[in-house]
């Protein structure tokens, strides 16, 4: 079986990502916040969460993708349809030439959105879920988060056994966020993540071989395919 499969029968929510994220990212997403580009993300489902796309689509009639920095939704939750969009980096990209370096050198495919991610000071998110909630069709894969700066009281856990995911400063994750999942900013400083949707490919599936031995051991290999 594949990792993605193994992790989901053996009910693992979470895979810390085994690649070095650069301190500048801290500065960078700073940056985005005193520059004032983040908007509310996904109102009412959160208190004082917020985003701002670094890569993400604009309407094909217009002539480049640097003002979709707003467009923080899937391409339907702005009124819009796959094949009426494009794709590209966004003008944000000016001020986070660190974090678009790292991207471009990230083992993805094909990128879609990837966007800075803001919980204020007592900050909320409500509990909810991403992606199909059945065990069954649940994926590790669906997206990355990427913990830029996580100040000490802040949690992201799951609702049902209350385990948190252990974010430090410049690490990420995999998890399966179709788990109930909430998250809250306990501190008196904002939270900066940075959440990744894009396409695998050969890299990206080394990397979570990679990431999952380093978290569970060589036995697990016993089980994952050799591909």
């Amino acid at each position: 079986m594949n990792v993605v499969d193994w992790c989901r029968k053996n009910d693992v929510w979470y895979l810390k990502i085994d690649l070095e994220i650069p301190q500048e990212c801290i500065d960078e997403a700073q940056a985005v916040y005193d520059e004032g580009f983040f908007v509310d993300h996904r109102y009412g489902d959160g208190d004082g969460w917020c985003s701002a796309a670094l890569h993400s689509f604009v309407h094909n009639d217009e002539q480049n993708t640097r003002m979709g920095w707003y467009h923080t939704k899937n391409p339907t939750g702005h009124g819009l349809t796959e094949e009426s969009v494009k794709w590209g980096w966004t003008e944000i990209a000016d001020i986070a030439p660190e974090t678009k370096r790292w991207l471009e050198e990230f083992p993805h495919k094909k990128y879609r959105r990837c966007r800075f991610m803001l919980l204020k000071p007592q900050g909320k998110i409500e509990a909810h879920h991403d992606q199909d909630s059945n065990p069954g069709r649940r994926t590790i894969a669906a997206a990355i988060n990427l913990a830029f700066y996580q100040p000490k009281g802040c949690y992201l856990r799951r609702v049902d056994t209350k385990e948190e995911l252990p974010f430090e400063n410049c690490t990420g994750f995999w998890f399966d966020n179709g788990v109930v999942h909430e998250a809250y900013n306990a501190s008196e400083e904002n939270r900066f993540h940075f959440i990744v949707h894009g396409g695998s490919n050969k890299r990206r599936k080394e990397l979570m071989k990679r990431s999952l031995i380093k978290q569970f051991g060589n036995d697990v290999l016993k089980d994952i395919d050799n591909d």
